[in-house]
């Protein structure tokens, strides 16, 4: 646990640091997010060893990359998927004795949901100005992240019927709820703070759709958690990876965000959280 706790506080104090150096310099975050999406895709394509094949990865790697840098123009990301998709069925024609189509669509599956998940905290931080954009990493990194940490910490303390045993021993339904409210929490802290010492005045947070927002984004990143799980056990992994001592590696750490992220988008949209 000391591990897993120290990892943590690392990690959070290197997310602020990029955060508040993407206050002043935004390209820093599209960077560090496309940085990590490529990161999770070789995580997640390593789970069956399709890293090692330069067709699968290059392709994936490139289709990311270029989602990040180019997302604004809308006919190009429609070129860049349609090729993506072209290039992968490419390699597959003419490695098919090396590849099957169930490489092709589990890369496909790994490569859109880590490059679209992640790309949705961009988005939200694109799509506003000064701190409220920074608003909107935070919670949707916070969110999910608070939800695993409470998951974790109500489980080990709390928890004694299983989730789903067959997935995630560990998991307990127990866990589960602590999470649940955690993530809830999560919202009136980041709120507080934010109207109190970064907004600006004018901006208005509604508690109200935060705390909806903050338990959708709870319980889907649960389905996110154990949806990665899942495809660990088919591929025989305990981590995706271990770059983080006591977390695996970065997908092991995004799995929930990337659930989490699109859905929190999608409800701000409908009730917004800070609005001028």
């Amino acid at each position: 646990m000391k591990t897993r706790l120290l990892s943590a506080f690392v990690g959070i104090v290197f997310a602020i640091g990029i955060v508040i150096l993407g206050a002043y310099f935004p390209t820093v975050i599209n960077v560090a997010l496309g940085t990590i999406a490529v990161m999770c895709i070789v995580e997640g394509l390593s789970a069956k060893k399709l890293d090692k094949k330069l067709t699968m990865i290059l392709p994936c790697t490139i289709f990311c990359v270029a989602f990040f840098l180019l997302y604004k123009y809308k006919l190009i990301c429609m070129i860049i998927v349609f090729a993506y998709v072209v290039a992968l069925y490419l390699a597959m024609v003419f490695n098919h004795e090396n590849l099957v189509f169930h490489d092709l669509s589990f890369a496909m599956t790994i490569t859109t949901m880590c490059s679209l998940g992640i790309w949705t905290v961009l988005y939200m931080f694109g799509i506003r100005q000064n701190n409220v954009g920074i608003f909107y990493i935070i919670i949707s990194l916070a969110i999910p992240w608070f939800a695993d940490g409470g998951a974790y910490f109500g489980g080990s303390f709390l928890g004694k019927h299983k989730l789903c045993p067959k997935i995630s021993p560990k998991k307990t339904v127990e866990g589960a709820i602590s999470g649940v409210i955690a993530g809830m929490i999560c919202p009136l802290i980041a709120g507080v703070i934010f109207t109190n010492f970064f907004f600006e005045s004018g901006v208005i947070v509604n508690y109200i759709n935060f705390l909806i927002i903050g338990f959708a984004g709870a319980a889907i990143s649960i389905l996110g958690d154990l949806s990665f799980s899942l495809i660990k056990r088919s591929c025989n992994i305990k981590d995706y990876g271990s770059l983080i001592p006591g977390h695996g590696g970065m997908l092991d750490r995004f799995d929930s965000v990337i659930f989490a992220a699109p859905l929190i988008m999608i409800l701000d949209m409908i009730l917004p959280i800070a609005t001028y």
